[in-house]
């Protein structure tokens, strides 16, 4: 199991069409990192255009995936996503009765 800052970006190839990139990791595993649910918000109005989706680089040290102005994605956080029993803590969800605080 990768712990943070163990899992090292070595490639990655966008499907503009699908919103998706194709991520190869150091330590042999492939992902597939989906990005349509940003599409068209925010900072990420650009993801429209299908040139830029396809400008994705591998960020310095392998440790981010990274499109044109600033636009970034920390390694950890995407291995996390497509491997969530890896995370060092477990998502929690709003509704979750862990994450809530009883008032004092």
């Amino acid at each position: 199991m990768p712990k943070v800052l163990e899992n090292v970006i070595t490639g990655a190839v966008a499907d503009p069409k699908a919103h998706t990139v194709t991520v190869t990791w150091a330590n042999g595993a492939t992902t597939i990192n989906r990005f349509d649910h940003l599409v068209g918000r925010g900072i990420f109005a650009a993801f429209t255009d299908p040139a830029f989706f396809a400008r994705v680089k591998v960020g310095e040290r392998g440790r981010s995936l990274e499109w044109p102005g600033e636009i970034d994605f920390c390694a950890d956080a995407l291995w996390f996503e497509t491997h969530p029993a890896d995370a060092p803590q477990p998502p929690q969800r709003p509704d979750d009765p862990a994450t809530q605080h009883a008032a004092l």
